[in-house]
């Protein structure tokens, strides 16, 4: 079966989750399939176990596609995802059994090859606008979203949380949905911890862990202003915020008004040992998300032997029965459940514990590829 995969972006060139989920899955797929996964521009990409080639840098004609949309967003973004496909087309020209493309960057590339090719067109759906801007979408991408998920031929949303968005706010016919959830790479990772790290630990300081994009989905706003009530029962608390985003100005703020900017950090984004050093050093990890329609960060805080804490509108937590979860935004519930893992060391232990092996049973790049697999050949009969 030759599958035609159409991503954005792959490790190390990577700005998040999505680069890291299409890389195991398209290697654990590409030993049940013939798999040519392309990227939009060319990176010094080595030693990758799956066939990757890049689209050609030519921008072709567009068919009169951008006269349709207003310019709120980049234009030379525009005109990477509107020309994706044809620019495909220059470089690859096997007929393919299926294009499968991962999120909006690719929808359109992905309707755009399947119509040429005349098979079928399925959108992985990572995340969707609604769910990244806590729907107050850029009206443009919706529009996109709108358009191309509703032309192809299934969606593969990776939680059941963002097939109730693509029901509700795409009008999507539920029959064309096939829920199919991450897997999770459960290697251990050395990591580097940091020398200011080793001072607070030395110093019995705690480390309350804040992972991701400091955007409004992430939900960070709502996890600083926990510190203050949990401060009250551990004095010697810091919050560490691993990441970037437009709303670090708005967090320095916060900590200011919170009179606690002596007790929080920013590391802006980190990656590889660097990242597996904050996590391994860390006392607990806090996943606040507004809206997160999968969440690779809560699996990655439980393979370092993290107590690890979601909102429910996280969409992992909705297949971990024994993970601690509260609204995102009920800042109590929050600083409760803080404040209670790092007080006692019982609790912590034995829910470190059931949630590491209730994960791991549960998430599995192997099995999703299996899934994926089966559902393809389902649909090719």
């Amino acid at each position: 079966m030759k599958v035609l995969m159409i991503g954005w972006e792959l490790p190390p060139f990577n700005s998040g989750g999505l680069g890291v989920a299409c890389f195991y899955l398209a290697k654990e797929l590409s030993k049940k399939v013939d798999l040519t996964f392309f990227l939009p521009a060319k990176y010094p990409l080595n030693n990758l176990p799956f066939k990757v080639l890049f689209a050609s840098e030519k921008i072709l004609k567009l068919k009169g596609y951008l006269e349709r949309f207003y310019f709120s967003i980049d234009r030379n973004l525009l005109d990477l995802v509107l020309s994706y496909g044809e620019r495909i087309l220059v470089i690859y020209k096997e007929k393919p059994d299926i294009v499968h493309g991962h999120d909006w960057f690719s929808a359109p590339a992905t309707i755009f090859l399947s119509e040429y090719f005349q098979v079928p067109a399925l959108v992985h759906v990572h995340s969707t606008e609604i769910e990244r801007t806590g729907n107050n979408p850029n009206p443009i991408i919706f529009q996109i979203e709108r358009e191309y998920f509703q032309k192809a031929d299934f969606l593969l949303p990776v939680s059941e949380l963002t097939k109730d968005v693509l029901i509700k706010f795409y009008n999507i016919d539920p029959k064309k949905i096939f829920v199919l959830p991450n897997g999770f790479d459960w290697d251990y990772k050395d990591g580097y911890l940091p020398k200011y790290f080793e001072y607070l630990k030395s110093e019995d300081y705690k480390i309350v862990l804040f992972v991701g994009r400091l955007v409004l989905q992430k939900g960070p706003d709502y996890l600083l202003r926990t510190l203050p009530l949990v401060k009250k029962f551990i004095p010697k608390v810091k919050y560490v915020f691993v990441g970037s985003g437009d709303m670090f100005s708005d967090l320095i703020k916060i900590s200011k008004e919170l009179n606690v900017e002596e007790n929080v950090i920013f590391t802006n984004f980190l990656r590889d040992k660097e990242l597996w050093g904050v996590y391994q050093g860390a006392d607990l990890l806090v996943v606040p998300s507004v809206a997160d329609p999968f969440g690779l960060v809560p699996l990655e805080g439980i393979n370092n032997f993290l107590p690890v804490i979601v909102s429910y509108q996280t969409g992992v937590g909705n297949y971990l029965k024994h993970m601690m979860k509260f609204e995102f935004w009920d800042i109590k519930e929050m600083a409760n459940k803080i404040i209670g893992l790092l007080k006692y060391e019982v609790l912590n232990k034995e829910y470190k514990k059931n949630i590491y092996f209730e994960a791991k049973n549960k998430f599995d790049w192997q099995k999703t590829a299996e899934n994926l697999y089966n559902f393809y050949l389902k649909i090719k009969l």
